[in-house]
């Protein structure tokens, strides 16, 4: 495609994807704010997943502070968010969980906005990876067979590479608790 090198260069500052066909351009990065991102095991297992040894718990941290220049209303004031979610400690868990670091490593996990449940603004809200906050029962919660390959899909759809890919740039795959930080 051709462009205008100023426009494209706004454009950049905004999303780094070409604006007619959408294919991102260099590394995948989103407007998130600062946070943590926590990995540990536990016996409990994901419903659905029994035959799993049981599940990887995500604890994700962002505290409260001013929006950066790159969100939607610079040096405004955000609020805080601390959530739980969770996977099957099995092979394509453990492959999500690569992606899913991946992703928070590139501010991709969660904006700054309104939330959609108290219309409330200025809030950290989940972005657009689903994820699920309960091993068993709830809207948000296993069991849910087509989750694994819903969360792949809108993972690939955000321009985040396959499992193996992430391995390598998160830096191998510890099998002990993990953590990534974003600042």
């Amino acid at each position: 495609h051709f462009f205008h090198k100023a426009c494209m260069e706004e454009s950049l500052k905004h999303k780094n994807q070409c604006p007619m066909c959408r294919k991102t351009i260099g590394e995948v990065r989103g407007q998130m704010p600062s946070g943590t991102m926590s990995i540990s095991r536990s016996k409990v297992k994901c419903k659905g997943y029994e035959n799993c040894r049981g599940s990887l718990v995500i604890r994700y941290d962002i505290p409260p502070g001013l929006q950066r220049m790159y969100m939607v209303n610079p040096q405004q004031p955000h609020g805080g968010k601390s959530d739980t979610a969770y996977l099957p400690d099995s092979i394509v868990g453990r492959n999500l969980l690569e992606r899913l670091k991946y992703a928070f490593s590139r501010g991709l996990t969660f904006v700054v906005g309104t939330s959609a449940t108290t219309g409330q603004n200025n809030v950290v809200t989940w972005g657009t990876v689903h994820h699920k906050t309960s091993p068993s029962g709830g809207p948000h919660g296993f069991p849910d067979p087509n989750y694994i390959e819903n969360c792949n899909e809108e993972l690939d759809n955000l321009g985040v590479p396959t499992s193996e890919e992430c391995k390598e740039k998160n830096g191998g795959d510890d099998e002990d608790e993990d953590a990534v930080v974003i600042e």
